[in-house]
């Protein structure tokens, strides 16, 4: 198949929008772009909501507990503690083997204090067993959905320019044929009977209104007649 610059305008318009594909995976192919079609979104398994309600103190990052009483009364000691330091060292000066005690204003940054009383949802180890396989298959279709996505994306950028070349040239050839057509439809119409059927009047009249050059002036001649034809019908 010819390259879209190589074509006339008449094997242009003879294009249907499955060779104008055919020619851009033809070009992709040849500039060694992967023809890939657009991924589908995975089908992903229905994983039930997390079941137990957690509390947790900012200040022991990583625990959590079930009762909101007992997580109190923990908040309440931490807070009221007066020795609570943090066992703190310079890695980048001596490394971690000197430890020093460190008092501060504040430990932890989420919450209003250390001892703010954080609530969440987690799993039950039941729950957790019942729906983690699904869960990570559901992780291993997000990541090759995304990974194919990417690789997609990939080829419509690399393609672009060449889908642009073929498709804005074939857009303006029929966008020009199309309103040849319209032209020669209007003169039949119109412009012919009303110049009672003189086509050399008529032709005037057309130019003056439409601006008509030379080409399109000669296609309409060529063309208008069919439409006469259908018109009888």
């Amino acid at each position: 198949m010819k390259n879209i610059s190589e074509m006339t305008e008449q094997e242009i318009i003879a294009l249907s929008d499955e060779d104008v594909q055919k020619m851009i995976k033809l070009r992709m192919m040849e500039e060694g772009i992967k023809l890939l079609d657009k991924p589908k979104v995975p089908e992903l398994f229905e994983i039930e909501p997390a079941d137990t309600q957690y509390f947790s103190i900012p200040l022991l990052d990583g625990f959590a507990f079930t009762d909101i009483e007992e997580v109190t009364k923990v908040a309440e000691i931490l807070k009221s503690a007066k020795s609570l330091r943090k066992v703190d060292y310079d890695w980048n000066r001596l490394g971690s083997e000197y430890k020093y005690l460190k008092k501060s204003e504040r430990y932890k940054f989420n919450g209003n204090s250390d001892f703010d009383i954080l609530s969440g949802w987690a799993y039950s180890n039941e729950l957790y067993a019942k729906i983690s396989n699904f869960a990570a298959q559901n992780k291993v279709m997000k990541e090759q959905a995304e990974k194919d996505k990417k690789e997609y994306e990939k080829q419509l950028s690399e393609s672009a320019e060449l889908v642009q070349e073929i498709t804005e040239r074939v857009r303006e050839v029929r966008n020009k044929y199309d309103r040849l057509e319209t032209l020669s439809c209007k003169f039949a119409t119109d412009y012919y009977p009303l110049s009672d059927n003189n086509e050399d009047m008529a032709m005037k009249f057309m130019v003056k209104a439409y601006s008509l050059n030379d080409e399109e002036q000669s296609f309409v001649r060529s063309n208008y007649k069919k439409h006469l034809l259908n018109n009888v019908q």
